[in-house]
Parts: structure tokens; sequence; C-alpha cells
């Protein structure tokens, strides 16, 4: 019988064995925790995450930005066209496809990242706090594997 496999006798469910509950848990408390620290550099979660995003790839399609931010498409028109306001990006037409968006990073965006990483890193530090890099990859392959997992289904 394997771990996750119970007897008759032992059905009972007991939270602190269900990975879903830490991984759950974990991100509610890591996003209040950003919150927290990302508003120092006048930002919010979603903000941070469209920012970092087009950061980590030059310039970024709403479609990639919501793919790999975990967004809704409307969600991230709208805070791109905040950030936009608060001249953080400039976007254009895709010049492959004209019916695409494509958001860039602005100097003071390029600042705003820094400035926002710099808060970020400390809650990343302080989250993995005792463990090694080696202990993080490992972490970073078993849920790589369980978020393949589930989009099989």
């Amino acid at each position: 019988m394997s771990s996750r496999q119970q007897s008759s006798d032992d059905a009972a469910f007991h939270r602190e064995e269900f990975p879903f509950y830490w991984i759950v848990n974990v991100y509610a408390r890591y996003t209040q925790i950003m919150e927290i620290e990302l508003k120092k550099a006048q930002l919010d979660v979603s903000g941070f995450r469209v920012l970092m995003v087009t950061h980590q790839y030059g310039k970024a399609s709403i479609s990639q930005i919501a793919e790999y931010a975990m967004a809704k498409m409307p969600t991230v028109t709208k805070i791109v066209g905040r950030l936009r306001e608060e001249g953080l990006v400039t976007t254009a037409s895709s010049e492959n496809d004209a019916r695409v968006t494509e958001v860039m990073l602005t100097d003071t965006g390029r600042q705003k990242v820094e400035e926002a990483w710099a808060q970020a890193s400390k809650v990343f530090d302080k989250g993995f706090k005792g463990m090694t890099t080696s202990q993080v990859a490992k972490m970073n392959l078993s849920l790589a594997k369980v978020l393949d997992n589930l989009n099989e289904l």
C-alpha cells in the first residue's frame, strides 16, 4: 500500500498530511507578506507579476503575461493599462501580428523592477531560510511534476 493509500481503519483526513493544504497556506501567507513588502515600492502583487514577466522576456504579449502570471487576459489588460498610465510600461502592436499587443518596460519600469525585486528577495530569503539550494531545486522539481500531473487531467 502506498503512503497515499489508506486502509478503511485509517480513513480520517488530517490536513497536515495533505500537501495541497501546505501549498495553499504557503501561497496565501506569501501573498500577504508580498503585498506588505511591495507596498514599499508602490506596487501590488499583480503589478509585480506583470512587470517581472515582462522583465524576464524583454517584451511579452498580453496572452504570454496572462499564462505566466496565472491571470485572466482581461485582468492582465487592466493591469497593463494601469502600469502604462504610471509610466512603467509601454505597449505596441506586434510587428508579426497586429492583433497581438506587446508590453515592454520603460526605464522607469526597469527601476521599479529593481526596487520591487529588492523587497521580494527579502521574502524569498525569509521563506527559504535554513534550506539549501539543492532542497529548493528539489522542491521546484516536485511542484513542477505535480503541476504537470494536474495539467494532464
